[in-house]
């Protein structure tokens, strides 16, 4: 039984997925795009959940009118919490579009947040 609802579930969240078509085929560095808006992380002032022990790595879709279309995790930082930070941040980011022969497209950055470390007083 356990495993008829593992497998549904599964089926289930892969379906957006799937649904949601591919990334697009042009990949561009940070460097080549202009931001309109400033990358705001808002880092949690809560003690993390398992240590931040390495920058977070997120692959970003760009439509051609410079906004952020989807954000997936490609690699996290350690702390849930930290990682979901960064996505919003990057959910939130607008790019001037880039274009190739003067026309705008789509395109997927894969950029890497180093997050600060949050300081907290540990309670007695």
């Amino acid at each position: 039984m356990r495993r008829l609802i593992f497998s549904l579930l599964l089926c289930i969240c892969s379906l957006p997925l799937a649904a949601a078509g591919a990334w697009p085929e042009q990949v561009v560095r940070i460097e080549e795009m202009e931001l309109l808006t400033p990358i705001s992380l808002s880092v949690p002032k809560m003690r993390p959940r398992g240590a931040v022990r390495a920058p977070v790595a997120m692959r970003v879709h760009v439509n051609a009118r410079g906004a952020v279309e989807r954000v997936a995790l490609i690699e996290s930082c350690g702390s849930a919490a930290h990682d979901e930070a960064a996505l919003r941040a990057m959910r939130d980011v607008k790019f001037q579009p880039y274009e190739v022969d003067e026309h705008p497209i789509d395109v997927t950055l894969v950029v890497t947040l180093h997050l600060p470390l949050t300081k907290y007083r540990d309670s007695l």
